[in-house]
């Protein structure tokens, strides 16, 4: 008896683990716009996006290295990108978002030569989180704005 009764004053008294609720995944979420794509500081990527992440595209899922390739390409298009997070909803282990940036296209990215011309950026996204990082995004952004605010067009193929 004495022993099922210290054990139970011991856990009662333990300190609660960490739990990564929906605040906490929030402001993951902006940390991972505003400091990683907003300042290039991809050092952070191990604190915002899981071992296990995956971004679920148009054509086909992504893994986290192909996720980081295209977010330093787009801080070599726009070296001066300043992004955020404008809306965020969150809920259990979900967050959805909206974000936007502004940025000067410096050098050559995605297929299209930089030109100096400063473009909106924006974007909305569902991240689902595990063990307080990032696991699984789903996002979409108006790439054809993006194309047009540089004086480019899109020609359909016949």
């Amino acid at each position: 008896m004495r022993l099922t009764r210290l054990t139970a004053l011991i856990i009662a008294l333990a300190p609660a683990p960490a739990f990564a609720g929906p605040a906490e995944n929030e402001a993951i979420v902006r940390r991972g716009i505003e400091q990683m794509l907003g300042q290039g500081r991809f050092e952070i990527a191990d604190q915002v996006f899981h071992p296990d992440y995956v971004y679920h595209g148009d054509d086909r899922d992504y893994a986290l290295a192909d996720t980081l390739a295209n977010m330093r390409d787009l801080r070599t298009a726009f070296p001066d990108l300043r992004a955020r997070v404008d809306r965020a909803v969150a809920t259990g282990d979900l967050v959805a978002f909206h974000w936007s940036g502004v940025g000067t296209n410096r050098a050559r990215a995605q297929g299209f030569p930089g030109n100096g011309r400063r473009v909106r950026l924006s974007g909305m996204a569902f991240a689902r989180f595990r063990d307080g990082r990032i696991v699984e995004e789903w996002s979409v952004t108006d790439s054809l704005f993006i194309v047009r605010q540089l004086g480019f067009t899109i020609t359909p193929p016949r």
